[in-house]
């Protein structure tokens, strides 16, 4: 068995960066994801957010398991993306060998693009991997779905920001609830874009949610 790996929320200015981990029989993988129409498999940027949880529920119906790993908004501003993402990578793989038959050390796993944040296992990289590799776009689909997921439940108790729609992103409602408000507590302040329209920074919006 192998494990694929992809990232959701990078480019974000707010909420956690998000990896989810995914393994189970390729074949199977390849079965759900497959395009209809041309070569490669649906990642996540490739379905709307409806497709993403129907094929999510088919991955788990053929026996594909998964763990998702996050590092929030504080520790990407005091450890930086990479260190962040590494982080987030080894959260996921936690959660994943915790569902296994056996250990992580006996499998391989994938990474999408050309950098090797983990230590410890056994890695390929795949420039382009969440669409040629069927269990990097699973990865992909169910990192995606756990980020949404979160970034709806904080517009809840942030609402300025339009992390409802935007899911941190810098949407113009966003942007202009930056420029009002200044950052929450789930900004990634060491942002450019966080910092140059920040207004005053706000102490009466915060949220109780915990990343972990």
């Amino acid at each position: 068995m192998s494990v694929g790996m992809d990232e959701v929320g990078r480019g974000a200015w707010a909420g956690p960066l998000a990896v989810g981990a995914a393994s189970g029989d390729i074949e199977a993988a390849a079965i759900v994801l497959k395009r209809s129409r041309g070569a490669g498999y649906y990642d996540s940027k490739a379905l709307s957010a409806g497709r993403r949880q129907t094929l999510f529920a088919r991955l788990a119906d053929v026996g594909v398991v998964f763990g998702i790993g996050f590092a929030s908004a504080v520790e990407i501003d005091a450890l930086g993306l990479t260190h962040s993402l590494s982080l987030a990578a080894e959260r996921a793989l936690r959660e994943l060998e915790l569902r296994l038959p056996c250990p992580l050390g006996e499998q391989t796993v994938y990474l999408d693009g050309t950098i090797n944040y983990l230590t410890k296992v056994k890695v390929i990289t795949l420039v382009g991997g969440d669409g040629i590799h069927p269990l990097i776009a699973a990865a992909s689909i169910a990192a995606k779905l756990a980020r949404d997921s979160l970034m709806i439940r904080l517009d809840a108790e942030l609402p300025y920001w339009d992390f409802d729609s935007s899911k941190g992103y810098g949407s113009l409602r966003h942007r202009f609830g930056l420029s009002w408000q200044g950052p929450s507590v789930e900004h990634r302040r060491s942002f450019r874009p966080v910092h140059e329209l920040r207004a005053p920074a706000s102490t009466y919006f915060s949220s109780p949610a915990q990343v972990k």
